[in-house]
Parts: C-alpha cells; structure tokens; sequence
C-alpha cells in the first residue's frame, strides 16, 4: 500500500476527508457530466468547487473550477454527487 501525499494536493486531502468522514455511512456516488450541475437542483445540499489543476477549493463557481463535488445527507444513507467534465 502506498501512503498518500495529501499536504500538496487539497483537492485529494478534500475527497479522502469526505471518504473518512462518512466511512460508516452507506454511501450512493453518482459521477455526472459537468453541463449538468445545475445549483438550484442542491439548494439544500453542501456544494464544494474543486480546482484541481490549482489544488485548492473554491468558494463559489468561478474560472477554473473543474469539478463540483455535492453532498446530500439524507436519513438513511448519503448521495456523493460528482461532476466533472466526462470524456467520451
């Protein structure tokens, strides 16, 4: 097993901290196409832009932002929504 380096790449360190964090939690992931996001359809949901070519989270959509990562808690499991740009 190889150890991961999270000090240099915020955007790993996030989705490793979100893996950990809900490590005993049934977990639905849904991978989607970037054009798709759409933030009224997760008012209620916790939303993170990811730069990954930066390494860093953002605050709110802006250039550079090429994947969003939303979180949806319900009472019986929790729904990771990813969208990213998907090649075809």
């Amino acid at each position: 097993m190889q150890r991961l380096k999270l000090e240099k790449d915020k955007a790993l360190a996030f989705i490793v901290g979100l893996v950990y964090g809900y490590r005993n939690s049934h977990m639905e992931l849904k991978v989607l196409s970037f054009d798709e996001f759409l933030e009224d359809l997760h008012r209620e949901d916790k939303i993170y832009y990811i730069n990954k070519e930066e390494s860093k989270l953002c605050n709110s959509m802006e250039e550079g932002v090429s994947h969003v990562c939303v979180i949806r808690e319900e009472k019986e499991k929790v729904k990771v929504f990813i969208y990213k740009n998907i090649a075809k």
